[in-house]
């Protein structure tokens, strides 16, 4: 999705840009001039897996492409956004971002990571380009102390994992928008290794392999989650979704409560489950409820939904609601 200040007025683009900023990098916005600068700005946001990339360009000389993003504890009592923040100026343009008491001062290729539950502030120093992925903190294996310790710090993009990043993110803020979803999902989770391998130096605590693994393994119950309603979501379509070989990825689950396959069939009968207490569906059909999530045999799915919790899907929802089973 491109959104650019060229499709309102000028008298107007400096409070549309200040929403657009709320809604897709969820910040606040403000330049040196207030409403009086001469601004023109372009965003491009896009979904990449569970993650979501915005490049945000600004026009201008000076102080007319000057601005500052920000997060203040009142943005965050409205706004309990569960994420984390990562920063990429690419283009020329130069970054400082602080937060938890330290700034970082990001030339183009360099990262910073920010925490979106506590108190932050970016300032761009020039027009130009830089991106933004916001990740749910879920898919980064980080303790609240381990954040505290990496957010606010310049991660150089000119060596080691961190180039790799680096060179990966400069690519993908050039392509964002072209890549389909299958495609975007596997950039995601490169993406995300590298990032997690990046904190991992940074904090001396964990060996890649060890964040790797974690990681992964919160990438595969996300895509899990997302994939649900189709049938044809197997181990194997996973594994080959997350570069992996299929005894890889057995291996992952050895430590977990479930195998891989058992996991996929607790999840979808967890969903059908829901949705046949929720009386807001009772005019839709079992077999309909099944097919939804990922069950195109209903006569499969009620000999597995009696198997696991000892009556048919109909007597189920007839135990929901005041209408007895069909």
């Amino acid at each position: 999705m491109l959104i650019s200040t060229s499709d309102v007025p000028a008298s107007e683009r400096y409070d549309y840009w200040q929403a657009i900023t709320r809604e897709h990098l969820a910040c606040g916005f403000r330049t040196p001039y207030g409403r009086r600068t001469v601004f023109r700005a372009e965003s491009r946001v896009d979904a990449l897996g569970a993650v979501t990339a915005a490049v945000a360009t600004a026009f201008g000389d000076g102080a007319a492409g000057a601005a500052e993003l920000h997060r203040t504890p009142a943005m965050i009592r409205r706004d309990e956004a569960d994420l984390y923040q990562l920063w990429l100026p690419a283009s020329g343009r130069r970054l400082a971002v602080a937060q938890d008491g330290r700034r970082a001062e990001l030339a183009p290729g360099d990262v910073a990571l920010a925490d979106l539950t506590r108190p932050l502030s970016v300032l761009a120093r020039s027009p130009g380009r830089m991106m933004t992925l916001l990740v749910p903190r879920a898919l980064l294996p980080l303790s609240p102390e381990q954040a505290a310790r990496v957010t606010g710090v310049a991660l150089s993009g000119r060596e080691g994992t961190g180039a790799l990043l680096s060179a990966l993110l400069t690519r993908v803020a050039a392509d964002l928008g072209t890549y389909g979803p299958s495609e975007a999902a596997r950039i995601s989770t490169a993406a995300l290794d590298l990032v997690a391998a990046v904190l991992a130096r940074r904090l001396d605590a964990e060996t890649p392999p060890d964040v790797r693994r974690e990681v992964l393994l919160r990438q595969i119950y996300a895509f899990v989650d997302e994939h649900l309603g189709d049938p044809g979501l197997t181990p194997g379509m996973i594994a080959a979704a997350h570069h992996v070989s299929l005894r890889h990825l057995h291996k992952l689950f050895e430590t977990e409560e479930c195998t891989v396959a058992e996991w996929i069939r607790r999840r979808r009968l967890d969903r059908c489950r829901r949705d046949l207490a929720d009386t807001a569906l009772l005019e839709r059909p079992v077999e309909a409820i099944a097919a939804r999530w990922g069950f195109p045999s209903a006569a499969s799915f009620s000999r597995l939904f009696r198997a696991v919790h000892g009556i048919p899907p109909g007597e189920y929802r007839a135990m929901h609601s005041d209408r007895p089973p069909k």
